[in-house]
């Protein structure tokens, strides 16, 4: 299904293949914690949706994969952008697949791209001195995702209203993965979302990440980035209600009500401690709450 890449190193004598099979987590669409096109979205929907999933997931588990150097991660993401970019069949089902997507849905190209700039950033460990930083990277990272959605529904009416609540969702999602992940990140990538200038801010450094419970400090900075998110999230709603398609518009309300559901378990618990997610019937409310709302 991934089939091989070729990476020639620095010298060009050499060359290496690496069997893209070997390098994926396993991980699906089932795996994460939001609906991914769930079964509210048409079968034609679920299907365009989740060969975007299956190619950020592939390109995801490259960024993170713990046996690839950063050089050799960046070659082969780069070996991934070229065959987009150039439309250009591979081995690699993955990847031919989301490509054929691109002549019903050519907005799709733009997409993938951005993606792949976000997982080159984590293969080079890139550090994110302020907020506007994260931010930044989160547009290529998140963003993408949900305007791939909106596009593969062809929303057309208040377009750029639907991008920016949408965009301001994805973030939001984006940076809760991130705190719930922190320790995580840390300790097995090396890798902090935090900017620089929250520790600074609250007098603490990165190492913090590996306490086994959040000191005073930790808690004021994690109080600080929920309240970003929820602010971020004000007006949101609003937004996503002018989608026309219901089953979209019922899917993303379903999503909003996640991620402040996650927010509000994460201002009450410690990402330090354990790894903080909803429940089944915190799913299940969040379900409800968004399918009765319009």
């Amino acid at each position: 299904m991934y089939g091989k890449v070729e990476i020639i190193n620095k010298n060009n004598r050499h060359t290496k293949n690496f069997d893209i099979s070997n390098l994926m987590s396993g991980k699906s669409y089932s795996d994460e914690n939001f609906p991914v096109a769930s079964f509210l979205m048409t079968k034609k929907i679920r299907s365009i949706v989740r060969i975007f999933y299956f190619f950020a997931r592939m390109a995801d588990d490259i960024a993170d994969h713990k046996h690839l150097s950063s050089n050799q991660k960046k070659k082969i993401l780069g070996s991934f952008d070229e065959a987009i970019l150039k439309n250009k069949k591979s081995n690699n089902k993955i990847l031919n697949d989301m490509i054929l997507k691109f002549k019903e849905m050519p907005s799709g190209k733009n997409y993938s791209r951005n993606l792949l700039k976000a997982f080159m950033m984590d293969a080079s460990n890139k550090k994110y001195k302020k907020w506007s930083d994260l931010i930044y990277y989160c547009r290529f990272s998140a963003n993408p995702v949900g305007r791939f959605v909106i596009d593969a529904v062809n929303e057309r009416q208040n377009i750029e209203n639907i991008y920016k609540a949408s965009d301001n969702l994805c973030t939001a999602l984006q940076i809760i993965n991130h705190i719930q992940d922190c320790q995580k990140d840390f300790k097995q990538l090396n890798r902090v979302y935090i900017p620089e200038s929250l520790f600074k801010k609250y007098s603490s450094t990165k190492s913090i990440l590996n306490s086994q419970k959040s000191p005073e400090s930790f808690e004021k900075l994690k109080i600080e980035i929920i309240d970003k998110i929820l602010k971020s999230l004000n007006g949101t709603k609003i937004g996503l209600s002018k989608i026309q398609s219901w089953r979209l518009r019922k899917e993303t309300l379903i999503i909003l009500n996640i991620a402040k559901r996650l927010c509000n378990l994460l201002k009450r618990n410690d990402p330090l401690k354990k790894k903080i997610k909803l429940s089944r019937i915190d799913f299940i409310f969040c379900f409800f709450k968004g399918i009765m709302y319009d």
